[in-house]
């Protein structure tokens, strides 16, 4: 396949937007073939004619129009059309212009009567996105009696954006008389992208949201263990979860232990004298295997890269200093990760939100993302969350400031990590 100079920069906005290669995604088109995954035996298996018809909700927020487009065709052309009743595309408040005008005439024109398409008016997130399709649907949602999936209750309306809900509606179902059952002919894949292209409203760690109220209505007593693993958020606000405790209680839904007990025996381990417990521990994580280590030096001004202030600042900026051997505070660390490490202590980050700001120090999170750089043969440092490479920023300047930029050939984006 032929890249030119337009493809590129395709490319990398991609990347940036999307955290994926767009280009390649809008040329596979909107239909694709794909292989049979499933055991021979699942080939052979013969169902039942009468089955219900589905509803399938696809929620999205500023996803990549050809992606979105190619998810809805999967399920129209594999789907037999007895089976599908309709499709409800919940667009999370999207900010993008192809999701406006041309999707609302792609799904008019092109879609028909199978898809409707629900715009909410603010960003609900995924976990409400879901109930506000549910909400809309006029089939057998996922196929299953809707009166038996309302029965134990829905999703948490009260959890923001992402985060928790698979452990809730686990807990939930068990604990409350129902039962999470592994079809081995089923097959669902789970694509993990190197970071969320999108970020949370105001910047608020929903997860951590999330997992409280998980902690406070479902894990009785074991919540303590919880929080002592994360004891900044003991005085933290969680909301109200007084509607979530009166539906544990009136759908007599048993404890937490006996959860532990019955459904995932393999959380405890012996300790206290045989008394089992919950093993809620934080396993250390193994270090990063160093690929390269030294100065990280800029072929077009000769300086090396450095901290503003002190390596250990963290939130600080980094920028180009006359190179000093002997300095332990300009030895950068290259690790199999792609993470870069300045002096053993902070990694080069950039925001995935204000993609305009300088680099900085931040603590290492080992997640790849905003902390994942490629050192290649072309002496790029190419960044792959914001799909652009660290620069000297222009005109150089006396400060010795850096930035994102576009990747190009100029010595500017070249650097050499030297020990």
């Amino acid at each position: 396949m032929i890249f030119n100079e337009a493809d590129q920069e395709v490319r990398d906005t991609g990347y940036h937007q999307h955290a994926f290669n767009v280009l390649i995604s809008t040329r596979l088109g909107y239909h694709r073939e794909l292989p049979d995954t499933r055991d021979s035996q699942c080939q052979v298996k013969v169902y039942p004619a009468a089955l219900p018809s589905a509803s399938v909700v696809i929620c999205f927020f500023n996803e990549a129009f050809s992606a979105l487009l190619r998810t809805v065709h999967s399920v129209l052309d594999r789907t037999p059309a007895y089976l599908l009743h309709e499709i409800i595309l919940v667009d999370d408040h999207s900010e993008l212009e192809e999701l406006k005008e041309d999707l609302d005439r792609y799904v008019r024109e092109e879609l028909q009567a199978k898809v409707k398409l629900v715009r909410n008016q603010r960003r609900e997130g995924l976990i409400r996105g879901r109930m506000i399709g549910a909400s809309h649907a006029t089939g057998g949602l996922f196929a299953m009696n809707r009166k038996y999936f309302n029965e134990l209750g829905q999703y948490d309306a009260g959890m923001d954006i992402w985060g928790g809900e698979n452990l809730e509606i686990s807990f939930r179902i068990w604990m409350c008389g129902g039962q999470l059952l592994i079809i081995p002919c089923s097959r669902v894949g789970h694509i993990f992208r190197k970071r969320r292209p999108y970020g949370s409203p105001g910047g608020q760690d929903t997860m951590a949201h999330n997992s409280l109220r998980l902690a406070h209505v479902w894990m009785d007593e074991y919540k303590e263990q919880y929080l002592s693993l994360r004891p900044e958020l003991r005085e933290r606000g969680y909301g109200d979860i007084s509607e979530r405790v009166a539906l544990r209680k009136q759908l007599h839904c048993r404890s937490f232990g006996w959860y532990l007990d019955n459904v995932y025996p393999e959380m405890q381990t012996v300790a206290n004298g045989n008394k089992p417990q919950p093993l809620f521990i934080n396993k250390g994580l193994r270090r990063p295997k160093i690929l390269q280590r030294g100065q990280l030096r800029n072929l077009a001004t000769g300086r090396c890269l450095v901290a503003q202030g002190r390596a250990s600042q963290k939130g600080g900026v980094v920028v180009l200093r006359p190179c000093d051997p002997r300095d332990p505070e300009q030895d950068w660390a290259y690790d199999e990760e792609g993470q870069l490490v300045l002096a053993g202590l902070l990694c080069l980050d950039v925001s995935e939100v204000r993609t305009f700001d300088p680099p900085r120090l931040m603590k290492c999170h080992g997640s790849g993302g905003s902390q994942q750089w490629s050192l290649g043969t072309s002496n790029r440092l190419y960044q792959v969350s914001v799909g652009q490479c660290l620069s000297v920023a222009q005109p150089v300047g006396p400060k010795g400031y850096v930035s994102m930029a576009i990747c190009d050939a100029s010595q500017a984006q070249q650097w050499q990590l030297e020990g």
